[in-house]
């Protein structure tokens, strides 16, 4: 059990909670498409390799979320940056969840061309 006493977050006495990993994600710039692995899927609570379109995931974000993705994401694709930063989400059954978003720009032939990075659910932090 040693390994995964290094993966509990344990707040304050609460009893342990197993941290939820990461998940990897893909934007191409180029048309905004979007490639999930299935644990992003899990995190919008919607089905593994179902398509996605960047414009319906995105109006899943709360509406500040939503303006400070718009904000961090036009900054980071300007400068060939990175971000990260926690946004609440409402899936699609009505659930309000957190998750933190890490993003990288690829830059091919000096321009950016993809954004990358992981999300992982963080909703048992925000409410403990």
């Amino acid at each position: 059990m040693g390994w995964a006493n290094a993966l509990h977050v344990v707040p304050d006495g609460a009893p342990a909670v197993l941290a939820p990993m990461p998940a990897a994600w893909e934007c191409d710039l180029s048309d905004d498409s979007l490639r999930w692995t299935p644990g992003v899927f899990a995190i919008f609570g919607l089905p593994p390799g179902r398509p996605v379109r960047r414009d319906e995931v995105v109006a899943m974000y709360s509406p500040e979320s939503r303006a400070e993705l718009a904000r961090l994401r036009s900054e980071a694709i300007a400068n060939c940056g990175s971000f990260t930063f926690e946004a609440e989400i409402r899936r699609p059954d009505g659930e309000m969840r957190w998750m933190r978003v890490t993003a990288d720009v690829e830059v091919r032939d000096g321009r950016p061309a993809y954004l990358y990075g992981l999300k992982q659910d963080i909703t048992h932090l925000r409410r403990g």
